[in-house]
């Protein structure tokens, strides 16, 4: 199955093609994107990550055609 993933700044991109899309196996969750972005283990709470603009679980079953963005909390003054 594909999914549009919409990384972080710091994730490795070395899995998506061009078009931002990456090929998972059926039955993937959440918590396979982020081991195959390598998102370090530290910054995984600073993340919001959500699918088809809605906040879930990192054990979420993904499907086919899914939208998966990452959100920075920003702090500024």
């Amino acid at each position: 199955m594909k999914v549009q993933v919409y990384p972080p700044p710091f994730a490795k991109l070395k899995d998506l093609d061009e078009d931002g899309m990456l090929i998972l196996e059926a039955g993937a969750t959440l918590y396979t994107v982020y081991r195959r972005l390598w998102i370090p283990l530290a910054l995984q709470p600073l993340v919001i990550c959500n699918v088809n603009y809605e906040r879930v679980k990192m054990k979420t079953r993904l499907r086919d055609g899914d939208i998966i963005s990452f959100i920075l909390p920003l702090a500024g003054g």
